[in-house]
């Protein structure tokens, strides 16, 4: 499908249109510059009315983009491109020399980019952990009698602040295809039947034995990553036929139902 595309203002590369660069991360929008003022007559003001001054304007700062986004959408970019040259091989638009030429180029920063990810995932994760023992020995201290009320709402606050903090960046970098969780199956669907078209047609098509066993291990390391996603899909996807079954027997109410479906659908489309 079409999309249109700009010229990144910081890395000068072609991307699609968006609020990020896929390739440098960096936010696409320029912020706009601040308009002349015309002269305008001057109004008497009383006491009571304040003049802003340019000190209180408010002016709203530039959006960062974290580091694991950063990754991710890169990675997921890789993934995207090497998905396509493998349909296209397969469509018979590119000889069996080019094509491997330019997949193992995209194999070898996928490789390289998530070292990138799974590195950051293992450091977040330890720092998770950390925080999880730290606040079990926190309430321990807390019931013996040790740590005081007042003592015990500050620490544990601290540590809920910082386990919210980590928590989202987790779950964006175990999403490493940056897909929606409702398209999940299509996507597993969709590498499911490039592995097997590469492993029927790859030796026709001028591939050796051991290029298709790479491929092929390449595709099975996608389907075991993805799992996890399933999962969850799942997961939701259980959740909801349970909430219409509770509705359908009279247990919930309207508001109820809806309330409920929303926010499981909101999580889908995450």
């Amino acid at each position: 499908m079409w999309r249109e595309k700009i010229v990144c203002p910081h890395c000068g590369k072609l991307t699609e249109k968006g609020l990020f660069c896929k390739f440098c991360g960096k936010p696409l929008e320029v912020k706009a510059e601040t308009p002349i003022k015309e002269k305008t007559t001057p109004v008497a003001v009383s006491s009571e009315q304040e003049q802003p001054s340019p000190s209180q304007e408010i002016i709203p700062p530039v959006q960062e983009v974290a580091e694991e986004r950063k990754i991710v959408e890169q990675l997921s970019t890789f993934y995207s491109w090497r998905n396509k040259l493998l349909e296209l091989f397969l469509q018979g638009e590119a000889s069996s020399d080019i094509f491997l030429d330019i997949y193992k180029e995209y194999r070898a920063r996928i490789q390289a980019v998530n070292e990138k990810r799974l590195q950051m995932l293992n450091e977040i994760e330890e720092k998770i952990n950390d925080l999880t023992i730290k606040l079990e020995n926190l309430k321990i201290r807390h019931e013996v009698g040790e740590v005081p009320d007042r003592q015990y709402i500050t620490e544990k606050l601290n540590i809920d602040r910082e386990l919210s903090k980590l928590k989202p960046k987790l779950n964006i970098l175990h999403n490493a295809f940056n897909i929606k969780i409702a398209e999940v199956p299509r996507y597993e669907a969709k590498i499911r039947e490039l592995k097997e078209a590469i492993s029927e047609k790859g030796g026709s098509m001028g591939l050796k034995n051991e290029d298709i066993e790479m491929i092929v291990s390449d595709l099975n390391e996608v389907l075991e990553s993805i799992q996890s996603l399933m999962e969850v899909h799942k997961r939701l996807t259980k959740e909801l036929e349970k909430v219409e079954l509770r509705y359908k027997v009279g247990e919930l109410t309207v508001e109820e139902y809806e309330a409920m479906k929303q926010k499981i659908q909101k999580q889908m489309e995450m």
